[in-house]
């Protein structure tokens, strides 16, 4: 998780889009409605799942509420409720349902209070920021190995004797330059910085 600063409001299309369908369930609204929003969204995010930080760009995605529909129908049109998240089975939004988080991607906190290691995983020194791995499912064996995955393709920015735990330092800048310049999108390229973040810090 890292914060997402909400800069944008709800797009012109998708606002007038909305105010049809207002007393409908959101799931009735067209999706040709809700695309604008949806590449908002995705653009804010610079390509990655609000809750996860994976690429999205080969993801199905999910326009995820914050404060569920259920429990804050006020909100359901609510720009800064809003957010863009993967739809990986049992992790993100398809594990969070309508709990509410104790630790948000909107709150400055999440940048700190957790972290990642070397085997992949998010762990976190508060209550609230390990309540909020186990409700998003973060640390699911898919995500671990994904997130080390990711650590061997980097092996040359960091080098290869790296320290027990974090923060490491990165071995080669050049290295790590062509590898941002080559990946093809820039959810690719917003993963990695996200890695190369949360293990320097």
């Amino acid at each position: 998780m890292q914060k997402i600063d909400k800069l944008g409001s709800m797009p012109v299309d998708a606002k007038k889009g909305f105010e049809k369908y207002k007393t409908k369930s959101w799931g009735e609204i067209p999706e040709a409605i809700k695309a604008p929003l949806r590449q908002q969204l995705y653009d804010e995010q610079h390509g990655v799942c609000c809750y996860c930080c994976k690429s999205l760009g080969n993801e199905k995605t999910t326009i995820e509420h914050l404060k569920s529909r259920n429990d804050y129908p006020h909100k359901c049109f609510d720009y800064d409720n809003l957010l863009l998240s993967c739809r990986i089975a049992k992790q993100c939004d398809n594990a969070k349902g309508s709990q509410e988080l104790p630790l948000t991607p909107l709150m400055n906190e999440c940048e700190n209070e957790i972290i990642l290691n070397l085997a992949g995983e998010l762990e976190s020194d508060s209550e609230r920021g390990n309540e909020a791995i186990k409700i998003l499912n973060l640390n699911s064996r898919q995500a671990c190995q994904h997130r080390k995955n990711l650590f061997t393709m980097m092996s040359d920015v960091f080098g290869y004797d790296l320290p027990y735990r974090p923060p490491i330092k990165i071995a080669n800048e050049n290295a790590l330059e062509m590898l941002l310049k080559f990946l093809p999108d820039v959810g690719q390229r917003s993963e990695l910085e996200y890695i190369v973040k949360k293990l320097t810090k």
